[in-house]
């Protein structure tokens, strides 16, 4: 697993595809933290968690390997001090806002638009699965804004920069939109041309929780994703 970024407080690694980001009752399925303190046992039993990715999601992933960062990280997450930035390929349909979001297209950028909505778990999904709908009340806010990078014959390539941090927020607000990420079974985007849910963590950017200084983690597109890209 490779790393991105360490210093004395904070460690990012590379997240791949297939890999739970916390544990679960199936044991067979070892999540990002213990598998990397297998590689690196020198932090055995020294990192927290702070950061979650969904398990076909891949990209960047951040721990903290010291207490001190751990209250000032906690809080980031909490109040969204952080830039996110998400590519992912979808459906290549035309842009169509469902009745309990907001869309709103920006003029002055071709192809860019921001989702709001409130979100709230869906009821009854069963079998351990969880599926986020769009409220009319008593849900959490949440906002995206979408920028298609380039479009082909079997997909859009989309850049997405969560502005909250809703479960399932950009597979849910891309399905809202009518251009369900490919991959994904549970929010429309079924589909025998893709391996997987075709969604990665690029950047990830923040002021550093004990030095304040400036960070950009930026995390190469996988093998399956690049190749899937490039078949048009």
């Amino acid at each position: 697993m490779d790393v991105l970024f360490e210093d004395d407080f904070i460690i990012s690694v590379y997240k791949p595809a297939m890999v739970l980001s916390q544990p679960s009752f199936d044991k067979k399925r070892i999540p990002v933290k213990e598998q990397f303190e297998i590689q690196r046992p020198d932090l055995k039993n020294k990192l927290f968690l702070h950061h979650r990715l969904d398990f076909e999601t891949s990209g960047v992933f951040l721990m903290s390997k010291s207490s001190i960062a751990n209250k000032p990280l906690t809080e980031m997450f909490q109040n969204h001090h952080f830039q996110k930035t998400y590519v992912c390929l979808t459906r290549p349909n035309q842009l169509a806002a469902g009745k309990k979001v907001t869309c709103t297209l920006n003029p002055e950028i071709e192809n860019n638009w921001v989702i709001k909505n409130f979100m709230a778990p869906a009821k009854g999904m069963g079998g351990g699965k969880r599926r986020m709908i769009s409220v009319k009340s008593g849900g959490w806010p949440a906002e995206t804004e979408f920028q298609i990078i380039s479009s082909h014959s079997f997909f859009h390539y989309v850049q997405a920069r969560p502005k909250t941090g809703r479960t399932h927020q950009i597979r849910q607000h891309l399905q809202e939109s009518y251009r369900s990420i490919l991959g994904d079974n549970i929010y429309g985007g079924k589909s025998t041309d893709v391996p997987r849910l075709m969604l990665h963590a690029k950047t990830l950017e923040f002021n550093h929780p004990v030095t304040g200084s400036p960070v950009k983690i930026e995390a190469a597109l996988p093998k399956d994703f690049e190749t899937c890209l490039h078949k048009v």
